[in-house]
C-alpha cells in the first residue's frame, strides 16, 4: 500500500525517529496505517485541511460581521482568487463579483475581512474559488516534507502520536477509542498534553471569529 496524499510525514522519517533501521520494513505497512490515521485525527482536530488544494466556488454562510473565515488557510498569494455574492437570498445560483478593492485577505489566517460593509448574515450566500494549504508531497518522490516548508512542529507531533500508538496499539487507557478494522483513534486532549503536542496542534487549529 502507499500513503495518501495528505500524509504528514514519510513511513522513511517516522522509521528514524522510532529507531527502525531503514533496512526493516517488517513495520512498514503498520506505520504507513498509523501514519494516514494520525494524519487525519490531526486534520479533525485542527478542522482544516493541511495539503494545499484548489477550491472552485466553495459556499459560504455570511457571518453578520465584517469578516468572513475561509474553510483553509494560508491562502496562496499567487493562485487564482475570487469572491461572489449570490445575487438574492433565496437559493438561486445566480452570483455577482465583489471587486478585491472592497476586501483584504489575511493569506496566513485565511481571513477575509469586507471593507467598509458586512457579510448579510444569510446560508450560502458567498462563495469563493481559492487555494490554499501547504505543498507539501510525503508519498510520492520528490518529496517535499513538512520540515522544508518550515511547519516541521507539525511533523513532530505527527512522529509523537505514531510512536504512542504503534507502542501501544493493543493497549488501552491513554487512547480513547480503537478500531482495527479501519485502524482509527482518538486521543484524549489531556494525553496530548502529556505528549507534548497538544500546544502544537492549537497552534495549526483553525481559529473562531466568535
Amino acid at each position: 500500500m502507499a500513503l495518501n496524499d495528505t500524509a504528514l510525514t514519510t513511513v522513511a522519517r517516522q522509521k528514524i525517529f522510532l529507531g527502525i533501521a531503514a533496512a526493516d520494513t517488517t513495520y512498514d505497512t503498520m506505520l504507513e496505517i498509523l501514519i494516514d490515521m494520525v494524519s487525519d485525527f490531526i486534520e479533525t482536530f485542527c478542522d482544516r485541511t493541511f495539503l494545499q488544494t484548489a477550491y472552485s466556488n466553495t459556499e459560504l454562510d455570511g457571518t453578520g460581521t465584517s469578516k468572513l473565515l475561509l474553510p483553509n488557510f494560508p491562502v496562496s498569494t499567487t493562485a487564482t482568487f475570487s469572491l461572489e455574492e449570490r445575487d438574492t437570498a433565496l437559493n438561486i445560483s445566480t452570483w455577482t463579483s465583489i471587486d478585491s478593492d472592497n476586501f483584504h485577505i489575511d493569506f496566513n489566517a485565511g481571513i477575509l475581512d469586507f471593507l467598509g460593509n458586512i457579510f448579510k448574515e444569510l446560508p450560502r450566500h458567498y462563495r469563493v474559488t481559492y487555494t490554499a494549504g501547504y505543498a507539501f508531497k510525503n508519498n510520492a518522490a520528490p518529496l517535499v516534507t513538512l520540515e522544508s516548508l518550515k511547519i516541521g512542529d507539525l511533523e513532530y507531533a505527527v512522529w509523537k502520536l505514531v510512536t504512542e500508538a504503534f507502542y501501544k496499539r493493543k493497549q488501552t487507557g491513554d487512547i480513547q477509542s480503537e478500531s482495527i478494522g479501519d485502524y482509527s483513534v482518538t486521543y484524549s486532549q489531556e494525553q496530548l498534553s502529556i505528549m507534548g503536542v497538544l500546544d502544537i496542534l492549537n497552534h495549526y487549529r483553525r481559529p473562531s471569529l466568535f
